[in-house]
């Protein structure tokens, strides 16, 4: 035995298994945003070559392509930055009262961070339900299919939270390269304070 209770060892695994989930999510929220990129030249390089030229070459799917990529990219991404501790947050407080007292507030901001994400989640299968009798008017797909975007990544949002939330109550360390993260935040933040 490593000397570590099995709740904690189970945890571990969990955030093993999280971290695999994310780094997938980070590669997709990436390629939503690439596609979006693309999509959306795309449709500005067609608006140039009709102003320059008179070239009549219409793409109202590019526009349309690059909003729905916007949404798996945002959703996804806000997942992401979830499980990085990325979310915007304020933090003056908790750096400046005891570590006890600012592991329970960390604890709440999570368990109402999680009350959202489960709200969203109900909120994204009433509009996927609702998707399946829409039809988007360039491409002509399902809008449900947009609307799963905004599904999964509440959903995974939802998952990263609750790690979090069980990592406050097991006391347990933040993964190494959350915490090298925080530790370069942490000296940034202090660089900032100190005077020139």
């Amino acid at each position: 035995m490593n000397g570590q209770p099995s709740s904690h060892n189970k945890f571990r695994a969990w955030q093993r298994i999280m971290t695999s989930i994310n780094s997938v999510a980070e590669k997709c929220a990436g390629l939503f945003l690439l596609g979006m990129v693309i999509s959306i030249s795309i449709s500005v390089f067609a608006r140039l070559l009709y102003t320059y030229t008179g070239v009549p070459w219409s793409v109202p799917w590019a526009e349309e392509l690059g909003r729905y990529m916007m949404v798996g990219s945002v959703f996804i991404g806000g997942a992401v930055a979830a499980y990085h501790l990325r979310l915007i947050g304020v933090d003056v407080f908790i750096t400046a009262i005891p570590e006890r007292i600012a592991r329970w507030l960390r604890f709440l901001a999570h368990v109402l961070t999680l009350a959202l994400a489960l709200l969203l989640v109900w909120k994204s299968i009433q509009l996927i339900q609702l998707g399946l009798r829409q039809w988007s008017p360039a491409m002509e797909v399902p809008m449900a299919y947009v609307y799963i975007l905004m599904g999964i990544g509440c959903v995974l949002m939802c998952a990263n939270t609750f790690t979090h939330a069980v990592r406050e109550l097991l006391n347990v360390d933040l993964p190494r390269q959350e915490s090298v993260e925080m530790e370069e935040a942490m000296e940034i933040k202090n660089s900032m304070g100190s005077p020139l």
